[in-house]
């Protein structure tokens, strides 16, 4: 299978975080050091982009009221008919030398998301939530680059640590920290390093490989069942989008040497549905 580029849609220098919004009929990603946000809308072909005063790492949309996004401040919301944002909590704030990256909503509807290093000698990260009542809790520590987040329960986290080239799979408490650690993929075999990922109906991973040009479709145990092929080698993220949830979109970073790399790639895939 290979994935084509959107139409009309741009060259991101680093394009992240794809996510379907139904209502909207759109698909939403976030342009990360050009500081922007964009969204298409499918049945009109419409972008529009939304320019930004922060870095953002991800956007998480909202089942109601703003969404949030995830930055070198912390989480922040967005208002989408303006662009500007709002502190709600501060993240690592004595560490100008971060930056928010991956995140998503957990089950119970919280913002999740992790810190890396943008500049200086690379140190651990870690994955922070944003809890009910406003404030932030540390809930998994010791992280090279807190990456692609996936919940196939509630109650269990599938998380990307993309330099270790695994995939973690965890408990996940309803209160606390992040639980033990129930087992990992080593995916160390495909060429490339684990970034974004979703999972489909059936509780497959597809994962999205910096350096690898590619979206690989893995089973809970680590199985290759299928890939994406892409014409950009620094594919970043991935997500389910269309009204069947049938289509697969696809982030990529820009590489010089690739004319088609920073755009967003699509592909529909048959038998398979993404998760609401």
């Amino acid at each position: 299978m290979r994935a084509e580029p959107v139409a009309d849609t741009p060259c991101l220098t680093l394009g992240e975080g794809p996510v379907w919004d139904a209502a909207a009929q759109s698909i939403r990603w976030i342009g990360i050091p050009d500081r922007e946000v964009l969204t298409l809308h499918r049945p009109s072909g419409r972008l529009t982009v939304l320019e930004l005063d922060v870095t953002p790492g991800t956007l998480m949309p909202a089942a109601e009221g703003s969404p949030v996004l995830a930055t070198e401040r912390g989480f922040e919301s967005l208002d989408t008919a303006t662009g500007r944002t709002e502190l709600l909590a501060a993240v690592e704030a004595d560490r100008p030398d971060r930056r928010m990256n991956d995140g998503k909503r957990d089950p119970y509807g919280r913002p999740v998301a992790g810190t890396m290093q943008r500049t200086g000698p690379q140190q651990p990260g870690s994955l922070y939530r944003l809890e009910s009542d406003g404030s932030v809790r540390p809930i998994l520590d010791g992280l090279a680059i807190p990456n692609g987040l996936a919940w196939p329960e509630p109650d269990r986290l599938w998380h990307i640590d993309t330099p270790t080239r695994r995939i973690g799979f965890y408990e996940y408490p309803e209160h606390g920290p992040v639980g033990r650690r129930i087992r990992s993929l080593d995916v160390s075999h495909l060429p490339g390093m684990p970034d974004g990922m979703t999972l489909d109906e059936a509780g497959n991973l597809w994962v999205a490989f910096w350096d690898g040009g590619a979206v690989h479709c893995l089973s809970p145990g680590g199985r290759l069942l299928d890939t994406v092929e892409v014409p950009a080698p620094r594919t970043t993220s991935c997500a389910f989008g269309g009204p069947g949830l049938d289509t697969l979109f696809v982030t990529t970073a820009r590489s010089g040497e690739h004319p088609l790399s920073g755009r967003l790639f699509e592909l529909a895939v048959p038998g398979v549905r993404g998760r609401a």
